[in-house]
């Protein structure tokens, strides 16, 4: 039997105090379905909090992948992100 590596544990990323003026990425994964759930929580978010800025994406690699160009986006871009992940 083999040991994985130790989890190298790293700090949770400090909340916002406010999400006015923020701009918030929902970002789906690609399980099935998920995508009409996404589509809707953003208009409903959008229609919620107008004051926000909500970016829909579709990440393209999926839930095992690496998405360099989209983490480089939301590393420039969001304040925030909401990550829809399958089961």
């Amino acid at each position: 039997m083999v040991t994985p590596p130790p989890i190298k544990l790293k700090d949770m990323a400090p909340r916002l105090t406010t999400i006015k003026g923020k701009t918030i990425y929902i970002v789906n994964d690609g399980y099935p379905g998920s995508g009409i759930l996404l589509g809707e929580l953003t208009a409903v978010m959008k229609e919620k909090y107008p004051e926000t800025t909500w970016v829909y994406k579709d990440k393209p690699g999926g839930m095992g992948s690496e998405d360099e160009a989209l983490w480089k986006e939301m590393g420039q871009k969001a304040d925030a992100m909401i990550i829809a992940l399958g089961h």
